[in-house]
């Protein structure tokens, strides 16, 4: 006689007690990961996607998403994350310094942004003198900033800058009068057009396949959990092809204001602008050595490296995405 039959039949008849018949079928343990991002919005889609579904948990992966502002790198640093998300000049900056962190996605391959100002700033070039906010003295909006000024023929110095991690306090920056003008992502972009403030253009013509955000992982962690990173990896391509279906767009609405909320109207211009006009979302996770140069070379600009610049490897590790990318479903 099988164990659970045994076990049944001296449970009816009083032989032993206490015990919760489990199913012979337990589920698949999962791994859990915890990650940590900058603050919820469409930045985040493919994590959405991925836990609306189920993906993660179908390859393992229990993911806890947590807000943590602009201390991604710092705490990735000291093992209080697994992964990381923010600016690449975070993790590659704590990575020269000996920090056990590598960049595993790209995330976002081109600049989502946009600068919008004050009525009375009509141009670009009406930014000289003019305080602005972005992210950071040293932040990836800063060198986006640099490349959108230079087709005006301004340079970071002919401004005044208000530093603030997160669109939304930017947006609060320029709405209460406190900034002339200030580096926007939808749905923002959106909601400061519709308030009168001057579109001065989109970042994205001037930095073109320049990334904007990346995930990095804790090296120590991966090391001892490669299968549940490759689980995520997967999970998360296969949430970047479905968002790109556009036969996808109003359930990925659906989601995206869910878990960040907001208006169905702005979710849905946001998927226009972000999906369909500027494809911001990676297609592979990964960077090229021409795209590499770039990067380098703006932190070169920042002071953060030296010529002659490291190897790709020392900062990325590709191992992951090449492993589980096209694994997706």
């Amino acid at each position: 006689m099988a164990v659970a039959n045994v076990l049944k039949k001296l449970l009816r008849v009083g032989l032993i007690s206490g015990l919760t018949m489990a199913p012979m079928s337990a589920a698949v343990a999962q791994q859990k990961i915890v990650q940590g991002f900058v603050s919820h919005g469409a930045l985040q889609w493919p994590e959405y996607i991925a836990q609306t579904f189920g993906w993660f948990k179908e390859n393992g992966v229990e993911v806890e998403m947590l807000t943590v502002g602009p201390g991604a790198a710092q705490q990735l640093a000291a093992g209080a994350l697994n992964l990381g998300y923010s600016g690449f000049p975070d993790f590659i900056r704590a990575a020269n310094q000996g920090a056990p962190i590598k960049i595993v996605i790209n995330g976002i391959g081109q600049p989502p942004y946009a600068f919008y100002a004050k009525p009375t700033v009509k141009q670009i070039a009406d930014l000289k003198g003019k305080v602005v906010s972005i992210g950071g003295a040293r932040d990836i909006t800063l060198l986006y900033t640099e490349g959108f000024l230079a087709s005006a023929g301004l340079k970071a110095k002919d401004l005044d800058f208000v530093y603030a991690k997160a669109t939304p306090d930017r947006f609060a920056a320029l709405a209460s009068g406190g900034v002339d003008a200030a580096m926007l992502y939808p749905p923002f972009t959106f909601r400061a057009a519709a308030q009168g403030y001057t579109f001065l253009g989109d970042i994205e013509p001037h930095m073109k396949d320049f990334p904007f955000t990346v995930w990095a992982v804790n090296t120590r962690w991966a090391e001892k959990n490669r299968t549940a990173l490759n689980g995520y990896v997967k999970a998360y391509a296969r949430a970047i092809r479905w968002l790109y279906d556009p036969a996808n767009k109003e359930k990925a609405v659906d989601i995206l204001i869910a878990f960040a909320k907001g208006d169905r109207k702005d979710a849905a211009d946001t998927y226009d602008y972000f999906v369909t006009k500027l494809k911001a979302f990676s297609r592979d996770g990964l960077v090229s050595q021409a795209v590499y140069k770039k990067m380098s070379d703006g932190l070169v600009s920042l002071g953060d490296l030296s010529e002659p610049v490291p190897a790709i490897d020392k900062f990325f590790d590709t191992s992951f995405v090449r492993e589980s990318w096209n694994a997706a479903e």
